[in-house]
């Protein structure tokens, strides 16, 4: 009789998830289409803005999904180009949008949001769930100095501009020279990217292996991955070919452009109608529903494959690929056509940007951590969130040259 209603469980189960994931499928095609309907239709900028923002958790999923399997036996180096760019479309449509409205100080603030939000709630998240019912966590304490002092260097090339503004010299620097800095900084940083992964894919390619784990550790993880292929066997992903994923890459990524268009246009309306500043929004909202699907990925395959270590890995990655990549290519593509711009932090950003670099490494340089220190980053995200809610609205702090 108890293996009957456990059969009969799992059915209903099984049955559910797929009725769940039919409208999820329809929901993914309609509220893009709703979203931008109503941005050509110029309703209102809350609506406008919601449907948008809305759409960009099925349209992230849909490219997720397609660069997935588009670089499925693929080289390693075009497997990172693809995630560098379209892995993190949001922040990269964003910006191509500010430039082209002249609101580069959106994309300031959707870079910054990504950060805040990988570095301290993502990080936080991972650690919290994969550490609850563990004394202690342990990594690659090499690996992770290796990536968190990149970052650190990194940061320090973005916040050029803002050190010069804040700490002149007996002459004011004049605003060309600042802007001639602002380039050759994106460049460096492309350079460095483009070394360090042939740091990463070839010569220290062995330093980013897995790291082993102890026996028990290794028999928890066999357990957990044995776990995981039965769920993934009850409630199978259908596959995407290359070609079809090629197909839904394009279409999910115009879609995404379109949905980001509207989503930049709106802002200031949805600012004045809710009272909300547009750095809250731009900081908090933007980055949290864009990359959902990626943020909630990252979290719970650290905890289904007991593999923490790569949960670190690819949140620091991924904040390398905004801050080595995106931030320099917005700069080097305003410069391209012709919009020359300046990204710079305000002082409560950079202070924010820093501290937040500045507890990650620390909490990640001894190679252990627990469930306490999760919560510690959660909750450092959640004040520095709160203080950006009820911080008046200041003037943008992207320096806009216009021709």
């Amino acid at each position: 009789m108890m293996s009957r209603n456990r059969g009969s469980l799992m059915l209903y189960c099984n049955s559910a998830m797929a009725h769940i994931q039919h409208h999820q499928g329809l929901l993914s095609l309609l509220i893009p289409l709703i979203g931008i309907i109503g941005g050509a239709l110029k309703w209102n900028s809350a609506t406008i803005f919601a449907f948008n923002i809305v759409a960009l958790i099925p349209l992230g999923s849909w490219i997720t999904r397609s660069v997935d399997a588009l670089t499925v036996g693929g080289s390693r180096a075009v497997i990172e180009v693809l995630k560098s760019t379209l892995g993190n479309s949001v922040e990269l449509m964003i910006g191509i949008n500010s430039i082209a409205q002249k609101q580069p100080h959106i994309s300031q603030s959707v870079i910054l949001g990504s950060v805040l939000s990988n570095l301290l709630l993502v990080l936080g998240s991972t650690i919290f769930v994969s550490g609850y019912d563990q004394k202690r966590l342990r990594f690659d304490r090499t690996l992770t100095t290796v990536l968190s002092s990149l970052m650190m260097v990194v940061f320090i090339l973005l916040a050029l501009p803002t050190i010069m503004d804040v700490f002149p010299s007996a002459k004011a620097t004049p605003e060309d020279q600042i802007l001639l800095t602002q380039r050759v900084t994106a460049i460096i940083l492309v350079i460095l990217l483009l070394i360090f992964l042939v740091f990463r894919l070839g010569t220290h390619a062995a330093m980013f292996a897995s790291t082993p784990f102890s026996q028990r550790d290794h028999a928890r993880s066999d357990y957990q991955s044995r776990q995981s292929q039965i769920i993934e066997a009850q409630f199978p992903r259908p596959y995407i070919g290359k070609g079809p994923a090629a197909l839904i890459l394009a279409a999910a990524s115009a879609s995404a452009l379109a949905c980001t268009h509207y989503i930049v246009g709106s802002l200031g309306g949805v600012a004045s109608i809710t009272g909300m500043n547009q750095s809250f929004l731009a900081v908090t909202l933007i980055p949290l529903l864009g990359n959902s699907v990626k943020y909630s990925s990252i979290v719970v395959g650290s905890r289904s494959l007991n593999q923490i270590e790569l949960g670190i890995r690819s949140v620091i990655n991924t904040v390398l690929r905004v801050t080595m990549l995106l931030a320099p290519l917005l700069v080097l593509v305003g410069w391209a056509f012709g919009q020359p711009l300046i990204l710079r932090f305000d002082g409560f950003e950079a202070t924010t940007l820093l501290l937040s670099v500045v507890v990650m490494t620390y909490l990640i340089s001894d190679g252990r951590s627990n469930y306490f220190e999760g919560l510690m980053l959660i909750g450092t995200y959640m004040i520095i969130t709160f203080a950006f809610f009820v911080r008046p609205e200041v003037s943008a702090n992207v320096i806009f040259l216009g021709t």
